[in-house]
C-alpha cells in the first residue's frame, strides 16, 4: 500500500519493526507482504480509477512484477529500502472498472529466492469525498475543516501540496466516525515539511480510504483495497 500514499509514517515504522525481529531472529529467508489497491480521482467532472502495487520486505528485492493481466514492474521506492512500488501517473487512470481476482506477486531476492506472493483486489467503487467547510481563524492561523460521511470508508487522511505538487502538510488519520479535522502550525495536527505561507495559494486534499475484507488491527495498513481523493485550491489564510 500507500506509500507516497497516505500511509508512509506508518508503513515505515512498522517496515522497521518487521526487520528487527527477522534479524533478531537470524532468518536469512525473505519474507515480503504485498498489496494492490485502486485509487479513485476526479478529472474535470469525470471519475476515474487506477492501481498502486507495493512489496515491503524484510530485506532488500531485486525484482518485483505483477502479473493478472499483463505483467506490472515495480520499482525501488524513494526513502524505504526493502519498499518496491508501482504508483500511478495520471495517464494511467481510466474509466473502466479495476480487474477484480488475484494478483500475484513475482519477487526476487538477491540471494537467488524467488517467491509468489497474491493478493486479492475486490474493487467497490467508493464515492468521491468533499469538504463541505474550509475556514480560517485565530492568530495563528488555524484551518477548520469539515466533509460529507463517504459509504464503505474506513476512513479519512487530510494533505496539502503547494502549487509545485510538493507535499507540505500530512495529517493523522481519523476513522469512519470522524468527518472533521483542525490543521494548525503545531505537529500535533501533523507532520509540516515546511509551514504555510499566508496569501498563498494550494491544494488541499481529502483521501478517504478502505481496507480489504479481511484485514485486522494488526496487518489493515498493508491491506488497503481503495483510497478515494477529493481536492480543491485555497489560498492560506482566505474564506
Amino acid at each position: 500500500m500507500k506509500i507516497r500514499s497516505i500511509f508512509k509514517n506508518a508503513v515505515l515504522i512498522l517496515l522497521t519493526v518487521f526487520a528487527a525481529v527477522s534479524c533478531n531472529d537470524y532468518e536469512e529467508e525473505l519474507e515480503v507482504l504485498t498489496d494492490v489497491y485502486v485509487i479513485n480521482k476526479k478529472f474535470g467532472n469525470e471519475v476515474r480509477s487506477a492501481n498502486a502495487y507495493y512489496a515491503y520486505a524484510s530485506e532488500s528485492m531485486l525484482k518485483v512484477t505483477v502479473s493478472i493481466a499483463g505483467v506490472v514492474e515495480l520499482e525501488s521506492y524513494s526513502g524505504a529500502t526493502f519498499t518496491m512500488a508501482k504508483e500511478p501517473k495520471d495517464a494511467d487512470y481510466k474509466t473502466e472498472a479495476p480487474l477484480d481476482g488475484s494478483y500475484v506477486f513475482n519477487i526476487q531476492g538477491y540471494n537467488g529466492e524467488m517467491l509468489q506472493v497474491p493478493d486479492i483486489l475486490s474493487y467497490e467503487g467508493i464515492d468521491i469525498p468533499e469538504f463541505t467547510k474550509t475556514k480560517f481563524s485565530g492568530t495563528p492561523l488555524i484551518l477548520e475543516l469539515e466533509w460529507n460521511d463517504v459509504d464503505g470508508a474506513d476512513g479519512y487522511v487530510v494533505k496539502m501540496f503547494d502549487t509545485g505538487g510538493k507535499l507540505i502538510f500530512n495529517g493523522y488519520s481519523v476513522g469512519t466516525d470522524v468527518n472533521k479535522y483542525t490543521i494548525t502550525s503545531s505537529s500535533n495536527s501533523g507532520f509540516w515539511s515546511s509551514p504555510a505561507v499566508e496569501g498563498q495559494s494550494y491544494l488541499l486534499q481529502l483521501s478517504a480510504f478502505s481496507y480489504d475484507a479481511d484485514a485486522n488491527a494488526s496487518n489493515a495498513v498493508y491491506n488497503i483495497s481503495e483510497i478515494s481523493i477529493g481536492e480543491i485550491q485555497i489560498m492560506w489564510g482566505a474564506n
